[in-house]
């Protein structure tokens, strides 16, 4: 597991919609469980009280019903693939973001987001 920052060093904002790109790069999921506490976008409310307990969806389902949100704040993913868990991104308090995954995934997240530098 690695912790990276959920903002960069021009205010940038690293979220879902931007880890889309890693995540087809690395794992691939063909399904997701999320939980979302707080997030931030179109349906941002709809998609917290959906996915309070916890809520399983294909890929592209995940993208649909995510595609409008900008910032999560608080929440969970969990990518699987052929039945396996292959990745989980953590959300914490909108200051930085917990990844678990293969030595490589983790490596490159660190690598492009970098560390969160936590006091």
């Amino acid at each position: 597991m690695v912790v990276i920052r959920q903002h960069g060093t021009n205010s940038e904002l690293f979220d879902i919609s931007r880890f889309l790109v890693d995540v087809d790069r690395f794992v691939q999921p063909d399904s997701w469980h999320i939980t979302i506490d707080d997030c931030m976008g179109d349906r941002a409310l709809e998609i917290e009280q959906l996915t309070a307990a916890g809520l399983s969806m294909s890929d592209g389902e995940f993208r649909e019903l995510y595609s409008g949100i900008y910032q999560t704040i608080d929440g969970r993913f969990i990518g699987h693939a052929g039945g396996a868990r292959v990745f989980e991104l953590l959300a914490v308090d909108s200051s930085f973001w917990k990844v678990t995954g293969s030595p490589t995934f983790e490596s490159h997240m660190l690598a492009t987001y970098g560390a969160c530098q936590r006091a």
